[in-house]
């Protein structure tokens, strides 16, 4: 009877085990799947406002706090990723780069729910991602802005307007990477002025 009860822990032992892999393997497969399936910036055709007129409050390093828009009268992209985010790793490589060619477009990223400021500046190195400039929020800060989101996932990339409303939302990955990216957005950014 012992050797039962024993055969019969290691069986269930074993099936939680494989369980475990093979929940982790698809969960590991859909965040690949997602970080490939990256959008072009012309899928944030503005529309109309999608939020009212929002301040959101954002940390930087040292725990200064800001809100957006930081420049008032001023359209803006904001970039939401979180560090524990598959698809927001594969992503931010690209925005980065992007950012450091195009240091004139307002990109504003901002990790969310990752932590300190600290915390984040020490994780970006790992994804060749040091030159963006490091904010953090936790979801409640920008809950406002995701008002018309009924399923918020990330990474995100929200165009704001002059006036503080949102006004398109990619939700997924963006191909910071293409060509046009750019001109893209300045067009976007120009449009909704």
């Amino acid at each position: 009877m012992a050797n039962i009860i024993r055969n019969w822990k290691m069986i269930r032992s074993c099936a939680f085990l494989l369980g475990m892999g093979i929940l982790t393997a698809a969960v590991s497969r859909y965040n690949s799947a997602r970080a490939e399936d990256l959008q072009k910036l012309q899928e944030l055709t503005p529309s109309s406002p999608l939020s009212a007129p929002v301040l959101v409050q954002i940390s930087g390093l040292e725990q200064k706090k800001v809100h957006l828009p930081m420049q008032p009268g001023k359209p803006y992209m904001l970039h939401l990723w979180a560090t524990w985010c598959v698809p927001c790793r594969e992503e931010l490589p690209q925005l980065a780069a992007f950012s450091k060619k195009e240091p004139q477009l307002p990109i504003v990223p901002v990790a969310l729910e990752s932590g300190e400021s600290e915390r984040v500046r020490t994780f970006l190195p790992r994804l060749h991602a040091e030159t963006l400039p490091i904010w953090t929020a936790e979801r409640q800060d920008i809950t406002p802005l995701l008002t018309s989101v009924s399923e918020p996932g990330l990474p995100m990339t929200l165009l704001i307007d002059a006036l503080g409303r949102v006004r398109s939302i990619s939700d997924g990955g963006v191909d910071w990477a293409a060509a046009d990216a750019a001109r893209v957005v300045r067009a976007l950014l120009q449009s909704v002025q």
